[in-house]
């Protein structure tokens, strides 16, 4: 006969492994994230020009691949892509999801879109796809004359906004629920864009950004107290018990710590760049 105290301690453990696979899972989706904003942090002109390679200019009629991202060059050979400092912009302030940028990706100019606002010219990027994505990309908008940016898959728009005279910055979201298509961010007119995410089994064809690695916020438990360093940005932590129940949440842009009851925790640490699980043993 299995006792009671055998039988909760297996049913603690079998909730703990459904947890952490569930998370598993969900770390283990594809995630691929292009920032040309340069973190906020960067001192000197060689850091602020990296994306990953200062200045890159595609020359007209020419595609070139720079990180699985491919660019298009524009109409005057020498402009489109170009990095440059932008002053310093911040999204979604004091929220979780802030994100600052110092640099900017230039458009310089329209892709001259046809009647059907598709089949961009020139001065436009796009990347393969193997299946469904999300696709977010952080941008401002310029100039006193109508804009608009576009997210497609060379058959149909998937998304887009149209500006005028307004410089604040924005996101533009995109769903793509397709097998397989190249996806194109082209424009009307001139925009700066400052990030561009792109998550879902379909960024399995991009050379994907290890989130783990970008994730650089530590957790630390000693007794029981737990303690939070090398916060590079602002983060969110999730502290869950083995059945999956949210104990505790917090947000930080510093080092910090707390206390935290006798006993075994999931952790979900999320910034900026991504987000990872942990386990945490507090006695």
């Amino acid at each position: 006969m299995i006792s009671y105290k055998t039988f909760n301690h297996e049913k603690k453990l079998l909730y703990l492994t459904l947890f952490l696979v569930t998370f598993c899972l969900t770390q283990n989706a594809q995630t691929k994230i292009w920032d040309f904003g340069g973190d906020a942090s960067y001192t000197s002109a060689a850091q602020i020009a990296m994306w990953p390679l200062a200045d890159f200019n595609a020359p007209e009629g020419a595609t070139v691949k720079k990180d699985a991202l491919f660019l298009v060059g524009d109409s005057s050979g020498d402009k489109y892509g170009k990095i440059e400092n932008a002053g310093g912009k911040t999204w979604d302030a004091g929220t979780e999801n802030e994100y600052t940028s110092i640099n900017r990706f230039k458009t310089e100019g329209g892709s001259n879109p046809d009647d059907n606002n598709l089949n961009p010219t020139h001065s436009y990027m796009y990347f393969p796809l193997s299946g469904p994505v999300s696709i977010k990309i952080w941008y401002r908008s310029g100039g006193s004359s109508e804009r608009s940016l576009f997210i497609s898959d060379e058959t149909s728009v998937l998304n887009s906004v149209t500006k005028v005279s307004d410089t604040d910055p924005y996101t533009i979201t995109a769903d793509y629920n397709g097998t397989g298509e190249n996806i194109s961010i082209y424009s009307s007119n001139s925009f700066s864009l400052y990030k561009i995410e792109v998550s879902g089994s379909g960024a399995s064809t991009l050379s994907v950004n290890p989130v783990e690695n970008l994730v650089k916020t530590k957790l630390r438990a000693n007794n029981n107290r737990i303690y939070v360093t090398d916060v590079a940005s602002r983060t969110q932590i999730k502290i869950y018990n083995v059945t999956g129940s949210l104990v505790k949440s917090i947000n930080t842009a510093t080092i910090t710590d707390f206390c935290l009851k006798k006993g075994l925790w999931i952790a979900q640490i999320k910034t900026d760049k991504g987000q990872k699980t942990i386990k945490l043993l507090s006695h």
